[in-house]
């Protein structure tokens, strides 16, 4: 027989003691004896046994002082509820419920009583409530009690909806009366009801928790709201400040605020120019129209101001109910400004189209400008400014003007122009489209300030407002032209020179006595004298304007009106002023190959035009050859331009003077 095989208690005996001499050898002591080794480990499982049955003591008293804590919270709840009056209506109680009812039924009609509601039919809660009941039956009738399964069905119970502190009082009694046996609660159905407690609290802990988290984000996310909206009506209201509703311009408000900002410059090199635009057609239109015509008229002007004002540096404005501004923070002088000026000037004098209609109303704009240094800037001061400018303007007749604020301006408030000098005079040959040969010389001269750049003598009266000057430096153009002609040709038959006369500035007698004198002076025979007027739009039909060119054209002088064609060329002004020719720009051509015969039909419906009246037409600005091909056959009188020669000096004249052959070839 073998033998008997070993047992495994003592197998396993022996294997702990072969593991724990192994330990203390590694650990560098000496093995020990069997007796001993059986005593160390039942010193060890005895340690063992106390630290559970302190552990289970401990549970013990935490799970009894959770269920006395809730026994009491019942009780206290039950002798509250029987003290205090009916609140709800007897339809709106809860059904009672019989002895016999099942623990679902029961649970529900307790939760409902405490004021919970499940978002779920009765049937549906009531048998899930049941089954809840019966898990934590099952619970306590399991071997150890499973307090996981109760801790989770409390978690699940709040889940559910059964949340409110209210309820736990009467969830605990239910589940007290259902766990227990009569009146009594062994120990595993304790333990199981506190760990339902214990989950059931838990979870209305974090649930709270979750509400507050969620009050806490929803108190944040109001917050941030309300800061956006506030931000939002800020903006709101400072767009409403500072930007006008119907054009979309920056508002007076806007001009003041920008105009101190520029005050508040070190740099005492940089200026800063003004100008203000007075539309005179508006009041007609609204009192003819209404108020929405009105406002599609502000909102075209201030359509075209935004085309001029591309630069960043300018800010264009609504100043009044038919005013506007247009600032130049960094302005390069009052040549600049003049620029300006004129530009706007351009642009508005497109009448401007009326809405649901096929007519259309002047705009009769003026333009005031003014310039002053950035340290010396008064935002005040320079509206006042800009207002004296744009009076001058309408009294005068280029459509703007300038003002000049400084102590070393002229008379008159316009800029000084002390420290003018005279620039070369240039002659750019005019050419008889008839003939192909040269008829007559345009004579130019430009005067360079130190501070203005090169002006002509248009802008130098419109700048200075100094008829003084103005009359004294065109007497001089005049007397030099007429001099030069006569040095390349004394007869009668030479070449005609024209010249660019401001006549509206000198005004009567100055005009006439500076060309009778000129004349007189030169020798130059009167016909050889064509004096440029700078368009109808500068020469209006008025008594004073006829007295001038009345006067003047007594001597024998011809007038000439420059740009014909643009602005406003009224027809009715030429059979009334005492013109002989008209001048129109080449830019009024299309200069493509498709457009070559409209072109030559426009210009000879004006050559028609000017010839029944007895004028002749002259275009210039003809600088390439599709602009020149464009004239023949137009019946045009003359052109001029860099096709035929570019501005020469008085000693190039007599060279081309003496060309036999034709500039071009005649039409």
């Amino acid at each position: 027989m073998g033998e008997p095989e070993p047992d495994d208690a003592v197998v396993t005996h022996a294997m702990m003691i072969a593991a724990l001499n192994q330990i203390l050898g590694e650990c560098g002591y000496p093995p020990v004896a069997d007796d001993t080794a059986d005593h160390l480990i039942e010193e060890a499982r005895s340690r063992a046994d106390g630290i559970v049955a302190a552990a289970l003591q401990t549970a013990v008293q935490y799970t009894d002082a959770a269920l006395e804590q809730a026994a009491r919270t019942v009780l206290s709840a039950r002798r509250t509820a029987a003290d205090l009056p009916a609140p709800v209506p007897l339809a709106s109680r809860p059904a009672p419920v019989g002895q016999g009812a099942s623990a679902g039924a029961r649970w529900l009609a307790a939760a409902t009583a405490a004021g919970v509601y499940l978002p779920l039919a009765e049937p549906v809660a009531t048998r899930t409530l049941d089954v809840y009941a019966h898990c934590l039956r099952d619970a306590a009738a399991a071997a150890p009690p499973d307090a996981d399964a109760a801790y989770r069905i409390g978690l699940d119970v709040v889940a559910l909806g059964v949340a409110r502190p209210e309820a736990l009082s009467a969830t605990m009694g239910v589940v007290l009366d259902h766990l227990g046996d009569g009146d009594v609660l062994t120990p595993p159905a304790r333990e199981v009801a506190a760990a339902f407690a214990a989950g059931f609290a838990a979870a209305l802990q974090a649930r709270t928790l979750a509400q507050q988290e969620s009050l806490h984000r929803a108190t944040q996310r109001a917050a941030r709201d309300f800061q956006v909206a506030l931000q939002n009506s800020e903006a709101r209201y400072r767009r409403l400040a500072f930007y006008d509703p119907v054009t979309g311009l920056a508002t007076k408000a806007r001009l003041v605020q920008r105009l101190r900002q520029a005050a508040n410059t070190t740099d005492a090199r940089r200026h800063t120019g003004l100008c203000l635009v007075d539309i005179g057609g508006y009041p007609a239109v609204c009192e003819q129209f209404g108020a929405e015509a009105g406002d599609h008229v502000l909102t075209e002007v201030a359509r075209r101001l935004r085309a001029v004002a591309a630069h960043p540096d300018y800010l264009p404005a609504r100043h009044g109910s038919h005013s506007f501004t247009l600032l130049v923070q960094d302005s390069g002088g009052l040549v600049h400004l003049a620029d300006l000026a004129e530009r706007v000037s351009h642009v508005l004098a497109e009448p401007a189209s009326l809405p649901g209609t096929s007519l259309s109303a002047p705009l009769a704009a003026h333009v005031g400008a003014v310039d002053v240094a950035s340290g010396a800037l008064d935002p005040a001061r320079v509206l006042v400014d800009a207002e004296i400018a744009l009076r001058q303007a309408r009294a005068g007749t280029s459509g703007w003007a300038v003002y000049d604020s400084r102590p070393g301006g002229a008379a008159g408030g316009g800029a000084s122009v002390t420290g003018l000098v005279t620039g070369p005079a240039t002659y750019q040959p005019i050419v008889g489209l008839k003939t192909g040969r040269v008829a007559g010389l345009h004579a130019r001269m430009l005067w360079r300030h130190p501070h203005l750049g090169t002006l002509d003598l248009a802008k130098i009266g419109q700048l200075t407002g100094d008829r003084e000057t103005t009359t004294r430096l065109a007497a001089t153009l005049v007397q030099q032209a007429g001099r030069q002609a006569v040095q390349w040709d004394g007869s009668g038959a030479g070449p005609f020179v024209g010249v660019d006369i401001p006549l509206y500035q000198i005004g009567y007698p100055d005009a006439v006595e500076l060309i009778h004198e000129a004349l007189t002076v030169t020798g130059l025979p009167p016909a050889r004298l064509h004096l440029y007027l700078s368009g109808l739009d500068a020469v209006p039909a008025g008594e004073h304007s006829l007295t001038v060119l009345t006067a003047v054209a007594e001597l024998g002088v011809r007038l000439v009106l420059d740009d014909f064609g643009t602005g406003f060329s009224s027809l009715a002004y030429l059979r009334e002023l005492p013109v002989h020719g008209l001048r129109t720009p080449a830019a009024l051509l299309h200069t493509t190959p498709e457009g070559t015969d409209a072109d030559r039909s426009l210009l000879s419906g004006m050559a028609r035009t000017a010839h029944a009246l007895g004028l002749t037409l002259t275009v210039h600005g003809v600088d390439d050859d599709l602009r020149a091909a464009a004239l023949f056959g137009t019946g045009c009188d003359g052109a001029q331009g860099l096709r035929y020669g570019a501005p020469a000096t008085p000693h190039q004249v007599p060279a081309l003077l003496r060309r036999t052959g034709p500039l071009l070839a005649a039409s």
